[in-house]
């Protein structure tokens, strides 16, 4: 005769046997086994027992309102109505129970507590593996752990639902009863946490719970019936599936994670966009608030826990979020004082937010081409020539894409400027360019730039071979210069399809996706930001209330050397990382 035990070690190294063989094998051995216990708490129903498992044939209710030492679990389960909602759904269950001495009488969330001992899925010590998550009432997991000897078919301190090590298991006729060491603590996780975040905090669990899908878990939700039509019913479990934190490897549910989360009220979040919208108003720019809101949601989530000294407004050091977003503390009000820990990170409350001008920026670009919009007197304001006569604009590349109908068109076209005649070889060339942009009715506009730090690059054409300087000023005072740069052979600076900068490309544009989309092999030199010009070029905050101002681009070349004439095709300043 085989006993329970050698049953629990066979079924516990085989994952996923059927809930009904577990059955069959336990009442074929009720006939007979000879270990009976009648004495055994009180109850005259049991069949068979030893250290492992109990069976009895009455239901778990009369069962556990025979046991005097579980009267207080047993009090809470009647109070909350569980027994009453198990008859009326007709179903088989798993309890966990507690005895009187590990009991404890819930504070608050009554209710949830109760519900997080209660599952309709009647699972049998046999069908156990660890890893395995049971569903309960409350709408989480319960997560099932086993040792090593649990993994031999030992049940008894070698099996734990959550934090509760399992002291008795016992089969009755409406499915099984687990006794656990103690009550089930449901860890609040960052998901939770989210989820049960309240009105004030809708902006922000709206936007992460978005980024996300509710999703049937097949795997997990278990067969508990056949319904009138004779169609398998399931106990349906829902997961909370969100690819857009899992392309990162970040599972807000999962218990390894160690995280800090930044979570923003509804009337920061409004505050910040009100401000952000204030100052591009000032430098006439425009931004999507669907943007600025996504640069919150990418930047509230790290993968390590920080401290208040590394988050507080004294810290000095940038941080990185999971999706490789700046974060910089001295920017903005963080509450360090009340940081609230969580099963698998921390968070904290942002009390101010300052949306970076990084963000509000992605790049300021434009064509030299413009000149032809300019009317008489904006040419001799923007366009101050020396030793320079205008020849035309040329469209020298034909408006393409590489991908057709995703990326619209993009054509090259240059400002060409020849070498008067009466301008001898050795004497050189100067203009002074004020970056303009074309406004929809077809008329020109300055740039304002706002102060903070740029990268400067242009595009010219290819093989000029002329050595230049760009030398920028405001209101006639130098704030930056190039070197010399030899507009030569390098593809670099050939109109803008300059393949030598990182981050180079149009927002929201990624050169190998695109490449491998579209087979297109000239995908890294669509519209990107040109040649380099200066690495870190700085606006002063000439006023000193961050208005942004003109700046000119003044354009030298010490000598013709042999050439005739000079075409421009574009410039770009790229706000960089200190431009916060």
């Amino acid at each position: 005769m085989i006993t329970i035990r050698n049953i629990n070690k066979l079924s516990m190294g085989k994952k996923g046997l059927l809930l009904s063989l577990s059955f069959g094998m336990a009442l074929a051995l009720t006939s007979c086994s000879e270990l009976k216990d009648d004495s055994h708490y009180g109850s005259s129903h049991t069949n068979i027992t030893n250290e492992e498992l109990k069976i009895v044939s009455e239901s778990s209710e009369e069962y556990l309102r025979s046991r005097k030492d579980l009267s207080s679990m047993t009090s809470l389960l009647a109070q909350e109505g569980i027994f009453e909602e198990i008859n009326s759904k007709k179903q088989l269950s798993t309890l966990l129970v507690v005895t009187n001495d590990n009991f404890v009488m819930p504070d608050d969330k009554v209710s949830f507590v109760t519900r997080s001992h209660v599952s309709d899925v009647s699972i049998s010590p046999a069908n156990l593996t660890d890893g395995t998550r049971l569903m309960m009432w409350h709408g989480k997991y319960v997560n099932v752990s086993i040792d090593a000897l649990g993994m031999e078919g030992n049940i008894i301190d070698h099996v734990n639902f959550n934090n509760g090590a399992v002291k008795e298991v016992i089969k009755t006729s409406s499915g099984y009863i687990y006794v656990i060491s103690e009550m089930i603590k449901t860890p609040t996780s960052l998901y939770d946490y989210i989820n049960e975040l309240g009105d004030d905090y809708s902006l922000f669990k709206q936007m992460v719970l978005e980024a996300g899908t509710r999703e049937f878990d097949r795997e997990n939700s278990k067969a508990i019936g056949i319904n009138e039509q004779g169609n398998t019913v399931y106990d349906s479990v829902f997961i909370y599936r969100n690819t857009f934190f899992e392309g990162v490897g970040f599972d807000m549910n999962s218990e390894s994670l160690t995280a800090t989360m930044l979570i923003f009220s509804n009337d920061v979040i409004e505050d910040a966009l009100k401000d952000a919208h204030n100052r591009l108003d000032r430098w006439q720019m425009e931004r999507s608030d669907s943007i600025m809101r996504k640069w919150v949601l990418k930047t509230s989530f790290f993968d390590k826990e920080y401290s208040a000294a590394e988050l507080g407004a004294t810290a000095t050091e940038d941080l990185t979020s999971i999706f490789s977003t700046q974060w910089r503390p001295s920017a903005h009000d963080v509450d360090v004082a009340n940081p609230i820990k969580l099963s698998n990170g921390v968070v904290y409350k942002v009390n101010k937010l300052h949306m970076p001008n990084n963000v509000l920026m992605y790049r300021l670009k434009d064509e030299f081409y413009y000149y032809e919009n300019c009317t008489a007197e904006e040419k001799e304001k923007y366009f101050k020539g020396i030793n320079l006569n205008f020849k035309s604009c040329d469209t020298e590349v034909a408006a393409w894409t590489p991908w057709q109908g995703v990326w619209p068109l993009h054509q090259n076209r240059v400002l060409r400027y020849d070498k008067p005649s009466t301008v001898d070889d050795t004497e050189g060339f100067q203009l002074d360019f004020t970056p303009i942009k074309l406004n929809a009715d077809g008329s020109v506009t300055p740039w304002l730039i706002p102060p903070g730090s740029y990268r400067l690059a242009m595009g010219s054409v290819q093989s000029q071979n002329l050595d230049v300087v760009v030398t920028v000023l405001i209101d006639g005072v130098q704030v930056g210069e190039s070197p010399v740069i030899t507009w030569g052979s390098s593809t670099a600076y050939h109109y803008d399809r300059g393949t030598t900068l990182p981050d180079r490309h149009p927002e929201g544009y990624d050169a190998a996706y695109v490449r491998e989309m579209s087979g297109n092999s000239k995908a890294d030199n669509y519209d990107t930001d040109g040649g380099l010009m200066i690495e870190e070029l700085t606006i002063p905050d000439v006023k000193g209330d961050g208005s942004a101002v003109s700046v000119l681009l003044r354009i030298t070349c010490n000598n013709w050397a042999g050439k005739t004439n000079v075409k421009l095709n574009h410039w770009c300043l790229r706000p960089t990382k200190n431009n916060y």
